[in-house]
């Protein structure tokens, strides 16, 4: 096969991949921000976030070490910092609970959701903010956008600047 796929049977393993990246993190977020008062809390809370750690770290050490091909990293990347990541910190967030334990102000999963793309992507509208633990889970959750996303423009850049000659 060659380095680069170019058909949709060769982009087929990459396609699934991606699609199983989404379907865990939306039930992950789906379960994990809708668990009871009673049952969220720091426990639950401090599972997820250990869960999240390794699952960005197993994440990244895959697209390094068995993902050859620069244009399924960019594909799976772009999937996994857009729309992953957000939701698996989102996860997070409410697996902490909701009335102010974690998320300022946020009262049920869309609003979780929403600080954490706010909080991936640095924009920072102050509507909702972080408490207790989850303020170091925010500054992570910032500083890991900040460079994903930078990564993920500097990949595509570079896969593009490697496909056209200038003259």
């Amino acid at each position: 096969m060659r380095r680069d796929p170019i058909t949709l049977e060769e982009w087929k393993s990459t396609f699934v991949a991606a699609l199983g990246l989404v379907i865990v993190s939306f039930i992950a977020w789906y379960g994990l921000s809708r668990l009871s008062e009673t049952t969220a809390g720091d426990t639950i809370g401090t599972v997820a976030t250990v869960g999240l750690t390794v699952w960005l770290v197993s994440q990244t050490w895959y697209y390094m070490t068995n993902v050859k091909s620069p244009r399924r990293q960019l594909l799976l990347m772009g999937i996994s910092f857009i729309q992953v990541v957000p939701f698996l910190f989102a996860a997070v967030y409410g697996s902490f609970g909701y009335h102010d334990l974690c998320v300022v102000g946020a009262s049920g999963p869309a609003d979780v959701l929403y600080f954490s793309y706010v909080t991936f992507t640095t924009v920072g509208f102050g509507d909702l903010h972080p408490a207790g633990l989850c303020r170091g889970l925010a500054v992570a959750e910032a500083i890991t956008g900040y460079i994903l996303l930078g990564l993920f423009v500097a990949a595509a850049v570079g896969i593009y600047a490697r496909s056209h000659t200038y003259d």
